[in-house]
């Protein structure tokens, strides 16, 4: 990673920690509607993953989190430095860490935020889940990107 890499990680990874250690005394008493049958701050201590798959599996999840740091690190190697490698890269450092940290500290990750759209309760989410999905999504247009700019390079080349 190059200096602003680790510089808007940690930015990141720091906004996430806040937040969470933040909401948690605010949201203690209950949670606190933000805009009706829409969007609320709802506090929940999840020893799951994303739709609270898994519970109760923290060593479990603490590798998979671990293990996806490394695969993050392996393909960012592969894949040729543009600011959108930055931005991916940076945002999936963060969010795994952020999530990381609190199983390892808490024994959960720390959930917060919370939508509802036509009724559907979605389960409830935090900052570092956010940062997973945009630098995921990111990472999946990098790489169709450089397929696409390879794919291009193997048909001129015969």
């Amino acid at each position: 990673m190059k200096k602003k890499e680790i510089i808007l990680f940690l930015f990141l990874l720091f906004m996430d920690q806040i937040a969470k250690f933040g909401m948690e005394p605010l949201l203690n008493n209950g949670n606190i509607t933000i805009i009706p049958n829409f969007f609320s701050l709802t506090w929940m201590e999840n020893t799951g993953a994303a739709w609270s798959l898994l519970q109760e599996r923290r060593i479990f999840l603490i590798l998979v989190g671990i293990v996806c740091l490394g695969v993050v690190t392996v393909i960012q190697k592969s894949i040729q430095d543009s600011r959108l490698k930055f931005a991916a890269t940076s945002l999936l450092y963060a969010g795994i860490l952020g999530n990381l940290l609190d199983r390892i500290i808490f024994g959960y990750v720390r959930d917060y935020l919370h939508f509802t759209f036509f009724g559907y309760s979605f389960p409830i989410f935090n900052l570092a889940d956010v940062f997973i999905v945009c630098g995921a999504i990111l990472f999946i247009i990098l790489i169709f990107k450089e397929e696409m700019i390879d794919g291009k390079n193997r048909s001129t080349d015969r």
